[in-house]
């Protein structure tokens, strides 16, 4: 009698350890944050100066934190940008055809909707680098009626070209029926910083 007590309180026991081995490992989880990749993406531009970029998320959340820092300017950058959608593609171009090539980070919203944007950086002649203004989405602007995400970005003849499905009134997420939105970008000088600008837009009968 006395040895099946034992035997039944050490396998209580025994129980019980794994289960707060597992609580603790639930706990480091939740509190956890992680790089979407082990190490920074590195790009160069055409006259040899370096761009950092690095993402961190925190397990269970959506959005990350975007991290640029470069390497071989006059006056070194180094920024974070919080609750940002994922880095869904970057390019490196020079928009404006000035010598100096800008980056241009695409991110993209998590969920079914898939919204697209951008943060740009231009180099200030390889002193510096500077945020490219990007106008926000206004409610009434006709380039952009009928839009629900589902962006693509590339870059054409020295433009960046923003191309989504447009939605007609009652189409489901999945069945877009009004065509596609072609929105072709330059650069162009600002007031205070450079800022991208829609300078064609086309609507085609494209799904």
């Amino acid at each position: 009698m006395s040895l099946f007590r034992n035997k039944k309180t050490l396998m209580l026991s025994t129980v019980l350890t794994v289960a707060m081995m597992v609580a603790a490992a639930g706990l480091m989880d939740c509190s956890n944050t992680t790089p979407r990749s082990n190490t920074p993406m590195v790009y160069r531009t055409k006259t040899g100066k370096t761009i950092f970029v690095s993402e961190t998320q925190s397990v269970g959340r959506s959005l990350t934190t975007i991290k640029i820092s470069t390497n071989g300017f006059e006056h070194n950058f180094q920024e974070e940008y919080k609750d940002r959608d994922p880095v869904s593609d970057v390019f490196i171009a020079d928009l404006d055809d000035n010598g100096f090539d800008e980056m241009y980070i695409i991110t993209t919203s998590a969920g079914s909707g898939s919204y697209g944007s951008v943060l740009g950086f231009a180099s200030n002649r390889d002193k510096s680098l500077s945020m490219i203004y990007v106008p926000e989405i206004q409610d009434g602007d006709k380039n952009f009626e009928g839009y629900m995400g589902h962006d693509t970005f590339k870059i054409e003849d020295q433009k960046l070209v923003r191309r989504f499905p447009i939605y007609n009134e009652g189409d489901t997420n999945a069945n877009p029926t009004g065509g596609r939105r072609t929105l072709v970008y330059g650069l162009v000088p600002g007031e205070a910083m450079w800022q991208l600008k829609i300078e064609q837009s086309e609507k085609s009968e494209d799904r």
